[in-house]
């Protein structure tokens, strides 16, 4: 399983930016936030079959396209959001990782706008019966 090479990784990656930051933090900061990417890099290549299964179901014809954007638009916002604000609690940066959240927040109710509507229209067309 992928998952132990990617918990290896991290270890390592844990272990040499503690040892470095006692000299230089920066760069501590920067194997981190590289780390991070490889990490990621790795959990987009495993999901890739997920994504061409979900993508094959929403060709279907039964089955509404646009709703599943949104959900994945919304998953992709959250993994960026969290990851930046991890990035900047360990920076020592809390403010911005509370604005990087917010944003993320954002982000996700405008993506998820279309979805919202759709729901209120539902609710009228129920209270209208």
């Amino acid at each position: 399983m992928e998952i132990f090479g990617i918990s290896a990784c991290v270890i390592c990656a844990v272990l040499f930016a503690a040892v470095v930051k006692k000299s230089n933090r920066e760069y501590a900061l920067l194997m981190t936030i590289l780390t991070a990417i490889l990490i990621l890099l790795a959990v987009f290549q495993q999901v890739a079959p997920f994504l061409e299964e979900i993508e094959a179901i929403a060709q279907s014809e039964s089955f509404d396209s646009g709703y599943l954007l949104v959900l994945l638009k919304a998953v992709g916002i959250t993994l960026v959001g969290q990851t930046t604000s991890s990035l900047c609690k360990d920076a020592g940066e809390s403010t911005l990782a509370f604005a990087v959240e917010l944003a993320s927040k954002a982000a996700i109710l405008l993506v998820s706008l279309p979805v919202i509507l759709k729901i209120f229209e539902y609710l009228s067309e129920i209270l209208r019966i």
